[in-house]
């Protein structure tokens, strides 16, 4: 029998009763990736299970809280393992630390007998959603600092410098600018509302992360609504199904069924939007249609990335063209970043020269009018 039929007879046969769940901390990216690599050499040397969570557990990355953390996670693990549970029930028992798509894998590798394959396998996804992620974070970081910095420093010319300059006017007597005038009510506006401002805004953001946790409906519209932002929107979008791709293509190489690898992938998207659209999907395969018509159906999904999964599909290769579609993707997001990056320095220099600079000629306007009647 092949290493694909078996893994698909061994999921066929997988448990369907709830597991129960314990509370676990969730813990970073990267010391969940490091452990399953970590994991992995430690299968490949042909170390016991128990005596790999042993070691492991003295090995974890990250501060003290994360190392307590998931030390007791591991031991807990172990406990179960030593008490004839099998792995990957185990493991979905910390839905917190571990995914569906984490569990998934593992059930495959468990039952296929190839474990140390599916966490080598799993450490590579790991890592390369790792990595996506660290430089769309970085791409924004750097732009949103500067304009948190911008604003500080705004609001703070407005509330001290502002008022100072006010008062040497009208000592002076001398009738102001229009700049000038509209500068002096800026300042008075802010001065009089900020803490009202502020107030506001932050219950307008506890109000909206209420409404983001406990609404899927809401968490769909907000996603979006950010996809359709200039520049920054496709950008994570197209990241967002890199993920998607990385994660089924790791899935079906493992040997697990199409119409079975769709539910952990949509559960580990991180996408709303993407994860109902994976849903219906399922449902289209059930009903004998091919994943890259059910995929047409969705605007989240570029051209390249259907025509590709077709191919795939028609050729029997779907697990590699999906891996292939990804890196393709996935390198046109590190361009995007790289031009993203290169394109906001000029503009934010530029927009915060223009602020800075109209509120410093404001501000001087007077003093040249007065210096020119002299």
């Amino acid at each position: 029998m092949s290493l694909d039929a078996a893994l698909s007879r061994a999921m066929a046969r997988r448990q369907t009763a709830p597991v129960r769940k314990l509370k676990s901390k969730a813990v970073p990216a990267k010391t969940l990736s490091v452990f399953t690599r970590q994991w992995s050499a430690l299968m490949s040397a042909g170390i016991p299970l128990s005596q790999a969570f042993e070691l492991l557990s003295q090995s974890i990355v990250g501060n003290r809280a994360t190392q307590k953390a998931f030390g007791n996670t591991l031991q807990a693990l172990r406990t179960e393992v030593n008490a004839g549970h099998s792995l990957h029930t185990a493991f979905q028992k910390h839905p917190q630390v571990f995914n569906q798509h984490y569990c998934s894998l593992l059930h495959a590798g468990e039952s296929a007998g190839i474990l140390d394959i599916i966490l080598n396998r799993l450490a590579d996804t790991l890592e390369a959603h790792a990595a996506l992620k660290a430089k769309l974070k970085n791409a924004l970081i750097y732009p949103a600092s500067i304009l948190v910095i911008a604003v500080m420093v705004l609001v703070v010319i407005l509330l001290w410098v502002v008022p100072v300059f006010e008062d040497v006017f009208k000592s002076m007597g001398a009738s102001l600018p229009w700049a000038t005038q509209q500068l002096i009510h800026m300042s008075f506006w802010v001065g009089e509302w900020a803490g009202t401002l502020l107030g506001a805004l932050l219950a307008l953001v506890a109000l909206l992360h209420g409404a983001h946790k406990r609404s899927l409906k809401f968490q769909m519209m907000f996603e979006q609504m950010i996809f359709h932002f200039p520049v920054v929107g496709p950008l994570l979008q197209t990241a967002t199904v890199v993920k998607w791709a990385q994660t089924l293509s790791a899935l079906l190489q493992a040997g697990i069924p199409l119409a079975e690898a769709l539910a952990p992938t949509s559960a580990a998207s991180g996408s709303p939007n993407l994860a109902q659209a994976t849903l219906a999907m399922t449902q289209d395969i059930q009903e004998g249609h091919s994943l890259s018509k059910s995929m047409s159906k969705f605007n989240l999904f570029s051209a390249m990335t259907i025509q590709m999964c077709a191919i795939g599909e028609e050729t029997g290769s779907l697990d590699a063209m999906l891996e292939r579609a990804a890196k393709l993707m996935e390198s046109d997001v590190n361009q995007q970043i790289g031009n993203l990056s290169t394109l906001l320095e000029p503009v934010i220099m530029v927009v915060l020269g223009t602020l800075i600079g109209g509120i410093l000629l404001a501000l001087y306007l007077p003093i040249f009018n007065i210096g020119q009647v002299f």
